[in-house]
């Protein structure tokens, strides 16, 4: 839902932008933006909103006091009684109560300025609100400090900023007594994307070098920073690069405690993050569908995914099971919002034979959190979890125990 004044042309040319970030969006992950994706510009009278659908309201506020055209003013009174989210994206956010309807002024807004080159920030704030991504906006930093510890400081603080959940060694949380190690492997395996300052010495280090072994093994995105002169070398699988030159460092050194990054090259970096975001939440996301349906077809079973990127395995005799790939952690907030899906499909008559299952990838998960998964499998009625490395034992004994 695209919201804005009356007779303010600069809000097609805001709306276009958002569009088209979307619309890249949706391609990286994997969904058919021309099928799944509705536009509804600002003043339309056409198309209804949908209000069974997930829905988003952008506001583009641009001028003091604006009135918004008679359908806008419906469907955003729609919005706020569904709860549904809504973005105000402002010229100014000193001026931000002057710039929007006296009815979303209480919500956190955002500068154009702050939605990214490309709108990449903006985007990703609307396909969480889409259910698309996660709100939980995981991000780990590999580096090596004797190199880049200052820049690596430098981006710490523009992406947590910019609402990323970040890890970087120095900035952790880590309690007395801690396997940090442990620790490390089990935010990388939660992590949304990897961001890696590819410096000179980065290799030389034991502990680096390993980060990069386990982001492959678990399908992780990596934007891979290259520090001047250095090459785009294959060492990561999943690698996007960004190359850096020697003006975009705010001094003549570009390694050490004293080489820091210009402000523009940091935002930079954070847009490309955003962008890849996307694209790394699909790969690993189409890897769990992928492996996970190549199992059950093994069994003679068929595998459909739902509108919401769910997977509903069905048996030959027409029983049902509600599967939801989940990337990262499980945790409680995962648990339910797969119930409350289970139970919105019940509400519009598809039914299922047993609890939903929440689909993970344990690789680099702590044995302590998996041994917390499966009580929570004894004591939690309404969703189970399920690792991908027992995926076919579970679906073997589904069919054989006739629960499907």
């Amino acid at each position: 839902m695209l919201l804005g004044s009356v007779g303010y042309p600069a809000i097609d040319e805001l709306s276009d932008r958002l569009v088209n970030a979307l619309n890249i969006a949706f391609s990286q992950l994997g969904v058919n933006a021309k099928k799944f994706l509705i536009s509804i510009r600002s003043g339309a009278t056409t198309p209804d909103l949908d209000r069974r659908m997930p829905s988003v309201g952008v506001f583009f506020g641009l001028i003091p006091s604006p009135t918004l055209p008679a359908p806008d003013s419906t469907r955003l009174a729609d919005l706020l009684a569904d709860g549904t989210l809504i973005v105000p994206v402002v010229t100014d956010t000193t001026n931000f109560t002057k710039l929007v309807p006296p009815d979303i002024a209480h919500l956190n807004g955002v500068s154009i300025a702050d939605c990214g080159a490309d709108f990449e920030r903006l985007a990703a704030r609307v396909l969480e609100g889409l259910g698309l991504l996660r709100e939980r906006r995981r991000l780990f930093i590999s580096y090596r400090r004797a190199d880049t510890s200052a820049a690596a400081s430098q981006l710490y603080e523009a992406l947590d900023a910019a609402g990323f959940d970040v890890f970087l060694d120095t900035h952790g949380i880590l309690r007395p007594g801690e396997p940090f190690q442990d620790v490390l492997w089990h935010r990388l395996a939660d992590t949304d994307v990897a961001l890696l300052l590819d410096s000179p010495g980065f290799l030389a280090s034991r502990w680096t070098e390993e980060e990069l072994a386990r982001a492959n093994t678990s399908n992780i995105q990596i934007l891979q920073v290259l520090w001047p002169e250095q090459s785009e070398v294959a060492t990561a699988a999943f690698s996007t690069f960004y190359p850096l030159s020697r003006s975009d460092f705010t001094n003549t050194k570009t390694l050490g405690p004293d080489a820091t990054l210009r402000s523009s090259t940091i935002s930079g970096i954070v847009d490309a993050l955003e962008s890849l975001r996307a694209r790394a939440v699909g790969a690993r996301q189409a890897f769990l569908v992928r492996e996970f349906a190549m199992e059950a077809r093994k069994l003679g079973l068929t595998v459909h995914t739902t509108l919401e990127r769910a997977l509903v395995v069905l048996s030959p005799s027409g029983d049902r099971i509600l599967v939801q790939p989940a990337i990262g952690v499980p945790d409680a907030e995962r648990y339910e919002r797969l119930d409350d899906l289970k139970k919105k499909d019940e509400s519009m008559g598809r039914n299922y034979s047993g609890p939903p299952v929440l689909l993970y990838d344990q690789t680099g998960i702590r044995a302590r959190w998996l041994e917390h998964l499966d009580w929570l499998n004894d004591n939690v009625l309404c969703v189970r979890s399920l690792g991908l490395a027992s995926a076919r034992d579970w679906l073997a004994g589904l069919k054989s125990s006739g629960a499907l």
